[in-house]
């Protein structure tokens, strides 16, 4: 006899999924061919559903993405922030994998603040990581006002923006796996040089792509310009902030010891 019933809540079923709880109504017991390619490959790097999807999306349309988002096409897209974590320890894997696990200076090299910079983003780094996302929100909340976005709305587009970076940092670090057997051991330092000036285009890019119907080229131009100077400021007075913490607000510089 079928099973009417929905396997999660009980709740009486009709059609592909259950109007109470929302679970498919196909779902079956789990045996490691439905584990291996159905949940693992087929959930997570399905391309027109998961991680690859939102990758591709991020890296190449990120703007459009995030108004799709924003506007409820969210079925195809695997959550930004799960994402964003996700990233940060693909790459603190590939930054081990890189530097052999060791870091430029020993701890015993370094004076009473630079090992207090060394503990604060240890102990914090994913707190002041995320934290670029409510600025860049505010910022964009604040001068792209044609839209009419909320705020949360624009941290959904500084998500995206914070998913972009991590991902174009992490191909730049699979670049320098893939090449280090045949290129110079600096070479990976040159190329992580790039990386601000990918950032700040695929700032532009971002951003450009999400309103470019909204102003001219001129209009756009301005706005961009005081978007960047606002979060120059912001991480102008993050490092400050930062080194005051470091230095216990002693003026002292940050310095290591030879």
């Amino acid at each position: 006899m079928e099973n009417n019933l929905c396997l999660n809540c009980g709740n009486d079923i009709t059609g592909k999924f259950c109007s109470n709880c929302g679970q498919k109504t196909d779902t079956h017991r789990i045996t490691l061919k439905h584990l291996v390619f159905h949940d693992i490959i087929h959930g997570v790097f399905h391309f027109e559903k998961g991680m690859l999807f939102t990758a591709k999306q991020a890296l190449l349309n990120p703007g459009k993405a995030a108004l799709d988002y924003i506007s409820g096409k969210r079925i195809n897209y695997y959550n930004i922030f799960y994402f964003i974590l996700i990233s940060i320890g693909v790459i603190t894997l590939l930054y081990h994998f890189l530097t052999g696990g060791n870091k430029t200076t020993n701890s015993s090299e370094m004076n009473m603040a630079g090992e207090k910079i060394d503990y604060i983003f240890t102990s914090y780094g994913k707190f002041l990581i995320f934290s670029i996302v409510p600025l860049t929100a505010l910022n964009s909340y604040i001068v792209f006002r044609r839209k009419k976005l909320n705020f949360s709305e624009h941290v959904i587009i500084s998500g995206i923006l914070l998913l972009g970076f991590f991902l174009t940092l992490i191909l730049l670090m699979l670049l320098g796996i893939s090449t280090n057997a045949i290129l110079p051991a600096n070479y990976f330092k040159y190329l992580l040089l790039s990386f601000p000036c990918i950032v700040l285009f695929y700032i532009v890019y971002v951003y450009y792509n999400a309103f470019e119907q909204d102003y001219t080229r001129l209009g756009f131009s301005i706005r961009i310009v005081l978007f960047l100077l606002l979060f120059l400021f912001e991480l102008i007075f993050f490092l400050l902030l930062l080194m005051g913490l470091a230095t216990n607000w002693e003026g002292g510089s940050i310095i290591y010891e030879t």
